[in-house]
């Protein structure tokens, strides 16, 4: 069983509502990153109202490698 103290949080257990989320200027509609506390979330533009992806530090870390090295490129 995981230890619930070391798990990444679920989005209902962060506070966002004082989150200043980040977009490209370009982009509002597309993805959209806070920081907050420790963690990174993550919302889609268009629909900010869905629930958003929470990283701890090492997870993002892991998605910006992936990205950076292209394992995205191939989603359809």
């Amino acid at each position: 069983m995981i230890d619930p103290s070391s798990r990444t949080p679920k989005p209902h257990d962060l506070d966002l509502t004082g989150a200043q989320w980040l977009a490209a200027p370009d982009a509002l509609d597309g993805p959209q990153i806070a920081f907050v506390g420790e963690y990174i979330v993550m919302r889609h533009g268009a629909d900010p109202d869905a629930p958003p992806l929470v990283f701890d530090q090492d997870e993002w870390r892991a998605f910006q490698s992936g990205a950076a090295n292209g394992e995205f490129r191939e989603l359809p």
